[in-house]
């Protein structure tokens, strides 16, 4: 008989997932989504909600007062040398925020420094202004078509036009919002007001307050190309635009105008510039009055001014640190403070979420409007984690006698990202060292 020829057997094709390159994909792919939904679960099920601080200055004290929130519903209320108080003291503490409940206590009309209030007398002196850091103009999208109000409407109450406006490249644009066109007779008629007094076109920002819900309509602060700032309304259907005297130079740095019409009528609203100041904006000669907010990072920081009629304070603070300054009635700075905020840094869910993941990937606005990728370390502590589930990892590679070539991505992955890697490493078929498979098998 003639001797068989030796036979060979082609190599079997391997699954995919038992390729190096075809494991990392869907490993890594699988440690990122982890990476997400781990920590957002752990927190959903042990993290304690904890409140910003409030923050007041208390004309009865003459020093500022304080709410905290230190989670599960617990509240510290003190003043800034430390003493604590119950809540209604701490409520009479500040008798122009908690005016109404001082009435129904019967403590009003009150006397500070001389002087007689009234819950009508503190109603009527009351005013509050906030500016958020997600509302600044270039941290939030926005589409640049702006209903123009009647200000005399004839009627108890605002209504929408059947129009809105666009700044152009030279024109304020008017545009039918029935039929969608361009309103040639309005586009005109305005543009030639604000030839008239000197506009330069393009703008360079437009703000105002497109709502029906206020009580009159203040129209809109546009800041032309020189930076100067116009203010345009519309009454009885025509034009009115005034040149404010505010200097160019300090417009051309304004970064956000917040429009407040408030029935006071006193302030037009807030104005930021580029360099982080804050100033109050007259309604009645356009003037400026800087508040002293040394330490204000707008991007992260929300601000607040309380107004009363004795100590005006504006408030400015993030999730770290809370800082108030008190003004006379003229807004000048009489006493500041500031104090960290409790948050959860150093409660027990916290040190366990650290030392259980190296890190956190997660969607954040970092205080805007719009969502970011952000990537947060934890420090020495996420090492914890990190060596034992390598520790679990060489457990398992052991357990399966896995060869080093096939166990190596694997380890080096979870030495990298800890608890995500681990899991991972539970989930996905680890790849294969195949070397012994391509070899020829021996003739039969």
């Amino acid at each position: 008989m003639r001797p068989r020829s030796p036979q060979f057997r082609a190599p079997q094709s391997r699954a995919p997932l038992s390729r190096p390159l075809g494991w990392l994909t869907l490993a890594l792919l699988l440690t990122g989504v982890s990476a997400i939904a781990l920590p957002r679960l752990y927190d959903l099920a042990f993290a304690v909600d904890v409140a910003p601080t409030h923050l007041f200055y208390s004309p009865v004290r003459e020093a500022f007062v304080f709410r905290e929130h230190r989670g599960n519903h617990a509240f510290t209320y003190a003043d800034e040398h430390g003493e604590t108080f119950d809540r209604q003291t701490f409520e009479q503490q500040i008798p122009f925020i908690y005016y109404r409940n001082m009435a129904l206590w019967g403590l009003l009309p009150l006397t500070l420094e001389g002087r007689t209030f009234d819950a009508d007398t503190i109603r009527d002196a009351r005013q509050v202004f906030e500016l958020k850091a997600r509302e600044i103009a270039d941290r939030r999208p926005s589409i640049a078509v702006y209903p123009l109000l009647e200000s005399n409407p004839g009627r108890a109450r605002l209504r929408f036009p059947e129009d809105v406006f666009r700044m152009t490249d030279n024109r304020m644009e008017f545009l039918n919002v029935d039929v969608n066109r361009v309103d040639a007779a309005l586009t005109a008629l305005f543009t030639e007001a604000l030839t008239a007094e000197g506009f330069a076109f393009p703008a360079r920002l437009v703000a105002g307050k497109p709502t029906i819900l206020k009580p009159f309509d203040e129209g809109y602060l546009i800041v032309d190309a020189e930076g100067v700032v116009f203010h345009v309304k519309r009454t009885d259907g025509q034009p009115r635009v005034v040149r404010t005297p505010i200097p160019a130079d300090l417009g051309r740095a304004i970064r956000h105008i917040k429009v407040t019409e408030n029935e006071r009528r006193e302030i037009l609203g807030l104005v930021l510039t580029d360099d982080d100041r804050l100033f109050l904006l007259r309604a009645e000669d356009y003037g400026l009055i800087p508040l002293p907010t040394d330490g204000y990072v707008p991007d992260r920081m929300d601000a607040k001014l309380l107004i009363n009629p004795l100590y005006p304070t504006v408030v400015f603070g993030d999730d770290a640190m809370v800082h108030a300054v008190a003004m006379t009635p003229d807004f000048d700075p009489v006493a500041s403070y500031s104090r960290p905020v409790p948050g959860t840094r150093g409660l027990p869910h916290d040190v366990v979420a650290g030392a259980l993941f190296p890190f956190t990937l997660s969607l954040d606005d970092h205080g805007g409007a719009f969502l970011t990728w952000r990537l947060d370390g934890h420090g020495w502590a996420g090492l914890i984690g990190i060596a034992g589930s390598l520790l679990l990892v060489l457990g398992m590679a052991r357990a399966r006698r896995a060869p080093w070539r096939a166990a190596a991505p694997v380890v080096a992955l979870v030495a990298l990202t800890g608890v995500f890697g681990l899991l991972a490493a539970l989930l996905v078929p680890w790849p294969r060292d195949d070397r012994a498979s391509l070899a020829p098998r021996p003739a039969t």
